[in-house]
């Protein structure tokens, strides 16, 4: 018998599953080896347990190891943001006899009479700086202006006021020939280019043209 594209051929019986809440109320800190949490998150993956390792990724340039302005100028690094620490959501809890057979777990970090817990909101802030720490340099100012907005911690004029290009304003620049190089910024044209006196504090030059994605303020 040939079957059609679409065609309904016949059922199957649903198989009971375990219903696993999507967003846990609480996150719980499981000390790992440090070095190991790569190899751990992997034995998790197998055993269809759910955690979270937070990684960031840096670009090194491949003849002295500092870090790279753009990514196809680098190495790709991926490290954990928390050597260590790997988060367990409260739902696994149940598992952790479990979790501490894998090698190279410990066990859950105890602080003792403080909370040894992360909420939800807690964690979304941890989430959203690990997010900050994998973009680019000259982005990240700006991202972390907002993050401290969004959380309340500053208000829309201190927001405002940090990622700002003003005259006088240190920066650091983020892209080209002097790219690493501290500087002043001196104008700011109808366009939004920058003209900055840029050097290594004995020498310097002034540098036209820059645009906010090619620096860092640093001040």
């Amino acid at each position: 018998m040939q079957y059609r594209k679409g065609q309904i051929v016949g059922y199957v019986e649903a198989s009971d599953r375990l219903a696993v809440p999507a967003a846990p109320d609480s996150w719980h800190v499981l000390q790992v080896m440090p070095g190991r949490d790569a190899k751990v998150i992997k034995a998790f993956a197998e055993r269809c347990i759910s955690g979270w390792s937070p990684i960031v990724v840096h670009f090194v340039q491949r003849g002295n190891g500092q870090q790279a302005r753009r990514p196809h100028l680098g190495r790709r690094i991926e490290k954990a943001f928390l050597p260590g620490l790997i988060f367990l959501p409260d739902f696994e809890l149940g598992r952790l006899g479990e979790i501490r057979s894998i090698p190279d777990v410990d066990n859950l970090l105890n602080f003792g009479e403080l909370r040894s817990w992360l909420n939800a909101t807690e964690m979304q802030l941890l989430r959203d700086i690990v997010k900050i720490e994998n973009l680019l340099p000259s982005r990240r100012r700006w991202a972390l202006a907002q993050l401290f907005l969004k959380y309340g911690f500053i208000s829309v004029a201190q927001a405002e006021d940090e990622t700002k290009l003003r005259v006088g304003r240190q920066i650091r620049v983020a892209d080209g020939v002097f790219s690493g190089l501290r500087g002043l910024i001196e104008r700011i044209d109808s366009n939004g280019r920058l003209s900055a006196y840029v050097g290594d504090g004995k020498h310097g030059v002034k540098v036209s043209g820059l645009t906010e994605a090619q620096i860092e303020l640093i001040d």
